[in-house]
């Protein structure tokens, strides 16, 4: 099965790690792509459900695979060296995030939603970005690249990402947004309004410094 491009980036980014486990990993398809190209050893899949479970170790069924139930985080108690959590609401992968163990990980986030929020919540649980990509496979997917540490944001990081900010790739994932936020604010009344101004505003600083 062709895979698309959302699962063979995020399969890329475990290049290198040893163990890696795929929270809420449905069909298993990120793991297997990474086994299938030798950037892991180990793996370990989890849901908060047991149907895409056992589908995910039906797909994994001939690699070194471990399959949890689990709420997150808070039955993992095996170790791990990468954690891929896509394909979720920020505000859940947020909350999954709280629970995250102490001990050195890198982790791979790819919220479907309300970027901003994600990264000033992974701020305020003392985690910092190292790296943020951009993936077109007929929707845009911003992929956070994660570890435990300090950072500090400021509001333009906040919107745009403090590394993405810097990727030509983004930029018309920046257009196609600033369309859409024009489009909103002209049916919106004046709350909704000043609730997207701010983005607005940082959105037409960064598309004219382009100019």
């Amino acid at each position: 099965m062709v895979r698309n491009k959302r699962i063979l980036f995020l399969s890329s980014l475990l290049k290198g790690y040893d163990t890696a486990l795929d929270m809420g990993s449905d069909h298993g398809y990120v793991l297997e792509e990474a086994f299938k190209k030798g950037y892991i050893k180990k793996g370990i899949t989890s849901d908060v459900r047991e149907m895409p479970l056992q589908q995910s170790l039906k797909t994994l069924k001939n690699y070194p695979v471990q399959g949890i139930l689990s709420d997150g985080f808070l039955a993992i108690n095996e170790s791990f060296d990468a954690c891929v959590i896509a394909g979720m609401g920020a505000y859940l992968i947020s909350d999954i995030m709280t629970h995250a163990p102490l001990h050195d990980a890198i982790y791979i986030l790819q919220p479907n939603d309300k970027y901003a929020h994600l990264r000033k919540r992974l701020e305020g649980l003392n985690f910092k970005i190292v790296d943020e990509y951009i993936v077109y496979d007929k929707f845009y997917y911003i992929i956070m690249k994660v570890e435990r540490g300090v950072m500090h944001l400021t509001e333009e990081d906040l919107i745009l990402g403090p590394y993405l900010k810097d990727k030509q790739e983004a930029l018309p994932y920046y257009q196609k947004r600033l369309n859409l936020l024009e489009h909103i604010m002209n049916q919106a009344d004046d709350i909704r309004k000043n609730e997207l101004q701010q983005e607005y505003h940082v959105l037409c600083q960064k598309l004219k410094k382009r100019d």
